[in-house]
């Protein structure tokens, strides 16, 4: 064979190509200069909106295989889930019934005393009923993905509860989606009332305390709250209604050393395996903003500032 024929490159095993250093050098100014623009120009949120409008066909279609086999479940086990269904319905009619009578008297008497006190009328907020349809991947953050969007008039800050409490605030949006960050989450924020009491609070997400756990902070070794507490939104952040079931109270300790007692509670909403959902209208909306979809914190921080005045 000539000696003109033979490779003269090196092998595929010997080439190299930057150096390892030079490659993290370059990848950290890459994503500094892509945080600067971001803080910069907001470019982030429309980024995330353009690929969620583009990947949603291929979520829809990863998802329609688990959401035929849950139907497909679901129409086996409907027999005998809706008799036993009607018959709790039926049980629970019959003690709503006198609730329900109680209530509306209660209702229009205070509408009266409002008139009278020359008050505004307390009215129900607007709501959306919607489905968790995912729980986010991120193992840092409690958050869940509801089946109902922008589109459908869902707004950030939104609240939104189940049949028990409060579950969580919307933190993003988009057109066929929203994902709510739970109460449970670090950065959650929700001023509270105690129920029993009338004595105002806020409440914090604490993962510390393992999953679902909250705590009451800032709360005097001397005031007046124990085990068994319900804790209720004081509506006075503009964002939650007044009156919402939030947590409720599971340990109080109170140490010699220290003005504050440690309050842990526990979320009243079904947190891990709830499923039906009602996004309530917020009483203030919220202008959107890289800050507000970061988190929950944001969206209901104000609050803790005037209820710690």
């Amino acid at each position: 064979m000539a000696y003109s024929t033979f490779e003269r490159t090196p092998p595929p095993f010997f080439r190299q190509g930057p150096s390892a250093l030079t490659r993290l050098l370059l990848f950290s100014a890459l994503a500094v200069l892509l945080m600067a623009l971001d803080v910069r120009f907001k470019v982030t949120p429309l980024l995330r909106q353009g690929l969620s409008v583009a990947i949603y066909p291929l979520q829809r279609a990863a998802q329609a295989p688990v959401d035929w086999s849950r139907q497909l479940g679901g129409y086996l086990e409907a027999p005998a889930k809706a008799q036993a269904e009607i018959s709790r319905l039926q049980r629970a009619n019959v003690a709503l019934s006198l609730q329900a009578q109680i209530d509306a008297q209660l209702r229009l008497e205070n509408n009266r005393l409002r008139a009278l006190l020359h008050l505004q009328q307390s009215l129900p907020p607007k709501s959306v009923a919607a489905q968790i349809s995912a729980q986010a991947a991120d193992p840092f953050s409690r958050t869940v993905v509801i089946d109902r969007g922008s589109l459908q008039g869902i707004e950030l800050g939104s609240p939104v509860i189940d049949e028990t409490g409060l579950l969580g605030q919307v933190t993003r949006d988009y057109p066929w989606s929203a994902e709510v960050t739970l109460v449970t989450d670090r950065d959650a924020i929700v001023p509270v009332q105690n129920q029993r009491t009338g004595e105002r609070g806020v409440v914090y997400g604490e993962p510390g305390l393992g999953q679902g756990g909250m705590e009451l902070r800032w709360m005097p070794a001397a005031a007046d709250v124990h085990v068994g507490d319900v804790l209720v939104t004081s509506g006075v952040d503009g964002i939650y209604p007044a009156g919402l079931r939030v947590a409720r109270v599971t340990s109080v300790t109170r140490q010699r050393d220290t003005a504050f007692a440690r309050v842990v509670c526990a979320p009243l909403a079904d947190v891990d395996g709830g499923r039906q959902v009602l996004v309530l209208q917020p009483l203030t909306p919220l202008v959107a903003g890289p800050k507000v979809q970061k988190s929950g914190k944001t969206a209901s921080a104000p609050a803790a500032s005037a209820t710690s005045r």
